[in-house]
């Protein structure tokens, strides 16, 4: 009896024992089970997707943080550049290759650029994408300034997601502002974007802070670059660098908003202060005064020696860094004493390093783009 007991209590006891080996396992599986789980869902975030509606209003689906993009169309690759996402870049257009220093970006990365497949044509050619290089390259996404149908057309083709950036002449723009953050989103790059935003800011509060109470002095800019080089009637209503900085133009009188060449007797009657040109187009201008030295010799700001130079700042559209030290510029020769402590070529370095990382002043001087005075009656 006592015997057939201890027979029947070890029975149960392995039986006991081996429901709770079983139930362990169970545990250690569903355990590990959920393990397996949470790593696939982390995987699947980390390479998951984002929708943002580019400038266009295009809804596009893009992956969160992508690290392979191009840049199609003027502004594409400069924006990627300034929100230094140059290390993502896996093509470009074959018009990115040509090195201008006064195109500041592809200056500052023109090795890197140069070691990079060619997707297509770009640069006074125009917009000529490369579907089949542009899928051999494998970007993630492309980043392109171009209008919706194309867009739509490069993105069924090449099945990447295509998001849309706009252009715009003004410096300080919301219209950019809104560029800088969407890209931001799309590259993994918020907070450079805020970055961007509020240096650029601070540099609008700033000019214009130092110009609120001056008395407005006029000026006039000539050989002012628009689709190439133009002499000294070659110039811009609403012209940037002056709006920052309560400058009167003497060209808004005659045109809307926008370049094109004025008439030179209305610059003649207009006497302004203080005369700016373009140091790119500074050989045209000098041809100009060799064909007809006595208007120029009755300008008074040639007479005042208030004649200075700007570096131009249109080069496959606006080089928004060139644009702000531009401003700079003109502020420190109409208003000196409001600029006092300001050094326009030690501005231009500060901003081209902030937004590209290097200095420029000294290759801009070597290429004849400083800072500088002119006497037109000596070019």
């Amino acid at each position: 009896m006592k015997r057939n007991v201890r027979k029947l209590f070890a029975v149960a006891l392995a039986a006991t024992l081996a429901l709770g080996v079983f139930a362990l396992a169970g545990c250690s599986s569903s355990s590990a089970g959920s393990s397996s789980s949470g790593a696939d869902s982390s995987a699947s975030n980390a390479a998951g997707t984002q929708t943002v509606t580019d400038m266009v209003g295009r809804t596009v689906e893009v992956p969160a943080n992508p690290d392979k993009v191009i840049g199609i169309g003027s502004s594409s690759l400069r924006m990627i550049c300034y929100l230094q996402a140059t290390d993502k870049v896996v093509g470009v257009e074959q018009g990115e290759l040509e090195d201008s220093v006064t195109c500041t970006y592809r200056h500052v990365n023109h090795e890197t650029f140069a070691n990079l497949p060619v997707i297509g044509e770009g640069g006074s050619k125009g917009v000529t994408p490369n579907e089949e290089a542009i899928i051999a390259a494998g970007p993630q996404v492309i980043i392109a300034s171009v209008d919706k149908d194309t867009a739509d057309a490069l993105q069924q083709k090449t099945g990447i997601p295509v998001v849309c950036i706009t252009l715009s002449d003004i410096v300080f723009d919301q219209v950019f502002y809104d560029n800088v953050t969407m890209l931001g989103e799309v590259l993994g790059a918020e907070e450079r974007a805020s970055d961007i935003i509020e240096f650029m800011q601070d540099a609008e509060a700033d000019l214009a802070a130092r110009t609120a109470d001056v008395t407005p002095q006029t000026a006039y800019a000539g050989g002012v670059s628009y689709r190439g080089g133009h002499g000294f009637a070659g110039t811009e209503a609403g012209f940037a660098p002056f709006l920052a900085t309560n400058v009167e133009n003497v060209a808004d009188a005659s045109q809307a908003p926008g370049c094109f060449d004025i008439d030179l007797e209305a610059v003649t009657a207009a006497q302004p202060d203080c005369i700016f040109i373009e140091s790119g187009n500074i050989g045209l201008v000098k041809e100009d005064v060799d064909a007809n030295p006595d208007y120029f010799s009755n300008l008074d700001a040639v007479k005042s020696g208030n004649v200075y130079s700007l570096v131009s700042y249109r080069f496959y559209a606006t080089n928004v860094d060139l644009a702000i030290a531009n401003c700079y510029q003109v502020g420190c020769a109409v208003y000196p004493e409001q600029f006092a402590d300001v050094d326009p070529t030690e501005k231009l370095d500060e901003i081209t390093t902030f937004f590209l990382g290097a200095p420029l002043s000294e290759d801009l001087a070597a290429a004849g783009c400083s800072f500088t005075k002119y006497d037109l009656k000596n070019l």
